[in-house]
């Protein structure tokens, strides 16, 4: 459970207002679902935890914008969204380990989604939000920036958990593009030469686009991309920006097979 003194953050950083719906991921012991009830037009809160549903749904129900599902939003999401109306606002507090099917769910209803704010493990957060060269930035944050834009928010130390945590944590926010910013001729493409390039992040993009699983680019391919893009081949993944990546992705090889 987070301490309470984290909580305006969280909202804060949301900016609930009585126009919104809002998802909350992790419904727990309900602080939160309380705070954000007395700000939201709608909440729907979702709690995987049959004794948590238990004893603390009944203490929201007094909220009547206030419904609490108990069940695994990885498989509860389908009808969640069906039956909620308009874009919502996601508020997520989860278990660390499952953040990234968490994320990729979401992603998956992006078109019904504006604003998530997660509570997640400082390093994922830092990864997220990173900038090429930086030793965070990888596949991860492509896959994030290429269709939100992120903000760290805040940082949150073991201290205000109960139980403490061993990792520290942070807020980060993350605003869905309603129109897609970059435009890949093909994204399997895309994200097959993102995977590739950071397959192993210490060697070329021509090393581990010829090498990696997802690419087998030969000589002669590698040869037209770095002749019709313009970028040194020699260059390792982790300097790429989205935008030299899209480049890459773009380059048409016609029969060839990539």
């Amino acid at each position: 459970m987070v301490a309470e003194n984290v909580l305006p953050e969280i909202i804060s950083a949301a900016e609930i207002s009585p126009a919104d719906t809002v998802l909350e991921i992790g419904m727990g012991t309900g602080i939160l679902t309380a705070a954000l009830a007395k700000r939201a037009g709608q909440v729907i809160s979702v709690e995987i935890d049959r004794e948590l549903y238990a004893e603390y749904a009944p203490r929201v129900a007094i909220y009547p914008n206030v419904r609490v599902i108990c069940g695994d939003f990885l498989r509860e999401a389908e009808d969640i969204f069906r039956s909620a109306r308009g874009r919502l606002k996601v508020i997520a507090n989860i278990p660390y380990y499952i953040t990234t099917p968490i994320l990729e769910k979401l992603l998956e209803y992006r078109a019904r989604l504006s604003t998530v704010v997660l509570m997640v493990q400082k390093e994922v957060a830092e990864r997220i939000c990173a900038a090429p060269c930086s030793g965070a930035y990888g596949s991860l944050t492509i896959f994030l920036r290429y269709y939100a834009d992120a903000r760290l928010i805040c940082l949150v130390t073991p201290e205000c958990f109960r139980p403490r945590p061993q990792v520290d944590s942070a807020v980060l926010r993350l605003d869905i593009r309603p129109e897609l910013k970059y435009q890949p001729l093909s994204e399997k493409r895309f994200f097959n030469i993102v995977r590739g390039a950071f397959w192993g992040r210490r060697k070329t993009l021509r090393n581990t686009l010829k090498q990696a699983p997802y690419t087998h680019y030969t000589a002669a391919m590698l040869a037209k991309l770095e002749r019709e893009t313009g970028l040194d081949l020699n260059r390792r993944g982790e300097t790429l920006s989205i935008e030299e990546f899209v480049h890459l992705a773009n380059v048409d090889f016609a029969s060839e097979t990539i």
